[in-house]
């Protein structure tokens, strides 16, 4: 229901902290809005606890990626009903939406009819498209927009100041995309292969090299053959870094890479360790840029 300007603002709920810390740039000084997964949880393996269950129950607002990311998720907010407005980020229009890769390093033989059939009937019509999307500035404007609309919905009085705090987060972005473009431009001929294929949009757009991933899917562990073939990529594909995550084992990277000159740096599409809040997306995207300037760009 809308609200009248001294009432207390929309109950928030956010499920992943990047996407968090773009509606906590919308609500700013006049809310906080609650973030289910925390520390190094993944959207790929978490359980849902009673405590989130309650937010969910007594949020105003939930915004998500959507079922084909947080699968935890699906069937909790199917159960709400009409009571939460609920923002599915994935579709909403203007989201630029990018198909998962195949072929070569992207795609492991063993991942056929038997994964496919693991999945039918569990809503993940959307499973051809990668969710990782806030890691494009330009997704990130339109996620910012998205929720400064819900917000004026849900509370009208307070449309100027969801108006200004948007119009001051679009332009956070605008001014990271900038300073990475200028910094990742001298590697962008460097090939790299990442834990799994989390980073196409922030490789799109930077005009970045990514190869291939280690992990299909991060909730099935490669097989000893994938781990193999990877292994024969390096070279052949002139492979200058590959990249871990640290919600995922290390020890994988350490055998592809080992007895090779190809380094090893860690990157983190959700911010693990990155303090929740409005800093947080800005942070994410840095983080990212450093981490592939440091190890691609070490001659």
């Amino acid at each position: 229901m809308p609200q009248e300007l001294g009432a207390q603002t929309p109950n928030v709920v956010v499920s992943l902290k990047p996407v968090h810390s773009l509606v906590a740039g919308v609500m700013g000084e006049a809310g906080q809005p609650r973030l289910l997964l925390k520390g190094t949880a993944s959207p790929h393996t978490y359980q849902m606890r009673p405590s989130d269950a309650r937010a969910l129950a007594e949020a105003d607002l939930i915004v998500w990626v959507g079922d084909a990311m947080e699968t935890f998720l699906h069937r909790a907010i199917e159960n709400l009903g009409s009571k939460s407005r609920i923002v599915t980020l994935h579709e909403v229009p203007g989201i630029r939406l990018l198909q998962n890769r195949e072929g070569g390093i992207w795609e492991d033989d063993d991942h056929g009819e038997a994964h496919v059939d693991e999945h039918k009937g569990h809503g993940h019509e959307h499973d051809e498209f990668n969710m990782h999307f806030w890691l494009d500035p330009g997704n990130a404007g339109r996620i910012v927009d998205t929720v400064a609309e819900a917000l004026i919905f849900l509370d009208p009085a307070r449309t100027a100041t969801w108006r200004a705090n948007a119009a001051a987060t679009r332009k956070r972005i605008a001014d990271l995309h900038a300073s990475l473009e200028a910094r990742l431009a001298p590697v962008r001929g460097h090939a790299f292969v990442v834990f799994h294929d989390a980073y196409q949009y922030f490789e799109r757009a930077y005009g970045l090299k990514g190869k291939g991933a280690i992990a299909v899917d991060p909730a099935r562990a490669p097989s000893a053959k994938r781990l193999v073939e990877l292994r024969g990529a390096l070279a052949e594909h002139e492979i200058r870094c590959v990249f871990t995550e640290p919600q995922f084992e290390p020890d994988l990277v350490r055998t592809v890479i080992e007895g090779s000159d190809v380094r090893t740096a860690v990157l983190d599409p959700v911010g693990a360790d990155t303090r929740p809040g409005p800093d947080a997306w800005i942070e994410i995207m840095r983080g990212l840029g450093d981490a592939m300037v440091g190890c691609l760009g070490r001659s």
